[in-house]
């Protein structure tokens, strides 16, 4: 069995080899027929004539159209249930309206709780300020009532002041007379007695002198007394009690401020492209919906590293789409990234780097870059909004980094060069002598040197002696004449 199968599978092999060099056979044949046809009249080359056109450098691709305006509309809320939605993806809105509503029950019984207590804290103010004013207006009265007393007492203290000077003068002058009789002397009983009167009036003046002097030192106490204990006292609770009720404010603004984000209103008017809330369930932060201006979109494209350096704000851009078929939409270079992007994120192409094409040939072709490197982000406005245009399409664009307007060019395959470096056209003499003869009188040809400029895709500008108007010399491009040449032609769906 096994030989058998093995018999079958060598039979299929060689079956479709040899299918395979039929078809290959054929398809050489065609292809030299072709060849051998197109070799014949292109080998003879042909005379172009020398005219001027707009000639352009680009770099081609492919972008997106986005919005100019696209907003992601956010919402700090986590795990809050979400309890209306008012929109849906597609929908085109205005700025202001509202996408959805979020349960806003717990919040509000923060918030009445927030406000009860406030309207505790500023009781409890008012209350403690009474008490504080009480206690400062009995402290004010009692020192008032206390200087009245003191300088009662002080008034009394100073009349038994003088009473006591006036007694110790009557004992001085009693000794005084008993002396002055020359029969008594200083040891007799009655002049100690009354020595001893006149020790006893001094202290008692002491005492009245020293009684005084408190009582003025007490009085002055109490003028000079301010109460500021019981002022500072209240200050300080003031300043407490005003600090509780700002922060309980405060919370229950904050509080406000979250129930009125409880209604989400879109910042912008545009199609919702995005949305991720659902009524019923629960919301866990985030972005809410995207939103994107729909009357206001430009191009967006990754272009290479290679390429980023030679494109500038400003520069012009043609763009195509399938939508607006084969319209030239025109534009204008509004942002280069100054920064690689991590990644081409709106799967665009790179856009690559072409030798330079003819203004006729803009946005023809568009090819994505299979490159590794990095790529920067630009954008392209367009000069007028089209319709026909819609979020997400892909455009071919070219941005056009150098031009030059009424350029005398040639096609580039009729400038040869020399090992010298320099470079040369051939231009025919008698071209409408010689192309009106049927071959009869052959085109006579002279080299004219010339130097180039800017090339396109298919000509290349030019100066030196020659005009606009002459006939260069276009030679033929050579034909493919070998089968690996065939086969190289064909690619990898050429092998058998």
């Amino acid at each position: 069995m096994e030989e058998i199968r093995l018999k079958k599978r060598r039979r299929r092999i060689i079956g479709f080899s040899v299918l395979g060099a039929v078809v290959l056979l054929i398809v050489a044949l065609i292809i030299g027929c072709s060849l051998s046809k197109d070799d014949k009249d292109v080998k003879e080359g042909e005379y172009k004539q020398v005219e001027k056109r707009t000639i352009v450098n680009s770099v081609s691709g492919t972008g997106v159209v986005s919005a100019i305006n696209s907003e992601d509309i956010t919402s700090q809320r986590f795990g809050t249930k979400v309890n209306a939605v008012y929109v849906k993806e597609g929908d085109i809105i205005s700025s202001g309206q509202v996408i959805c509503q979020f349960d806003t029950k717990d919040l509000e019984n923060q918030l009445s709780e927030i406000r009860k207590s406030i309207s505790q804290a500023k009781d409890n103010k008012v209350e403690q300020d009474s008490n504080y004013d009480r206690r400062i207006s009995e402290s004010i009265n009692n020192r008032n009532s206390n200087i009245n007393e003191t300088e009662a007492r002080l008034n009394q203290a100073r009349l038994e002041y003088l009473e006591a000077l006036g007694e110790l003068d009557k004992a001085n002058q009693n000794y005084n007379d008993y002396m002055a009789d020359p029969s008594h002397h200083a040891y007799d009983m009655d002049a100690i007695q009354l020595e001893m009167l006149i020790e006893s009036r001094k202290s008692n003046v002491d005492v009245k002198k020293n009684n005084i002097q408190a009582l003025e030192d007490n009085l002055n106490n109490l003028i000079n007394s301010d109460n500021s204990n019981a002022y500072d006292a209240k200050n300080s609770f003031d300043d407490s009690a005003s600090n509780n009720i700002q922060n309980l404010e405060q919370r229950a603004r904050d509080v406000e401020k979250a129930i009125g984000e409880c209604t989400v209103r879109s910042t912008i008017g545009g199609t919702v492209t995005t949305l991720n809330v659902k009524a019923g369930e629960s919301f866990n932060g985030g972005t809410v919906a995207t939103v994107e201006g729909v009357n206001d979109l430009l191009v967006e494209a990754e272009v290479s590293e290679y390429d980023i350096a030679d494109i500038a704000v400003g520069m012009k851009a043609m763009m195509k789409t399938d939508a607006t078929r084969d319209k030239e939409l025109s534009g204008v270079v509004t942002y280069v990234a100054p920064k690689a992007s991590n990644s081409g994120s709106k799967g665009m192409g790179a856009l690559s780097g072409l030798i330079g094409m003819d203004a006729s040939g803009l946005s023809q072709s568009a090819s994505g870059s299979g490159s590794t490197s990095a790529t920067y982000l630009i954008r392209i406005a367009f000069d007028e909004q089209n319709p026909r245009l819609r979020l997400g399409m892909n455009a071919k664009v070219s941005i056009i980094t150098e031009s030059v307007e009424n350029a005398i060019s040639v096609p580039f395959e009729s400038v040869v060069e020399e090992s010298n470096g320099d470079k040369y056209v051939e231009i025919a003499t008698n071209y409408n002598e010689a192309s009106t003869s049927d071959g009869k009188i052959p085109f006579e040809k002279k080299k004219v040197k010339v130097n180039t400029g800017i090339r396109g895709s298919y000509y290349v500008q030019v100066s030196g002696d020659i005009n606009v108007g002459d006939y260069v010399y276009v030679p033929a491009a050579e034909g493919a004449d070998s089968i690996d040449e065939i086969m190289n032609m064909m690619g990898s769906s050429a092998g058998v």
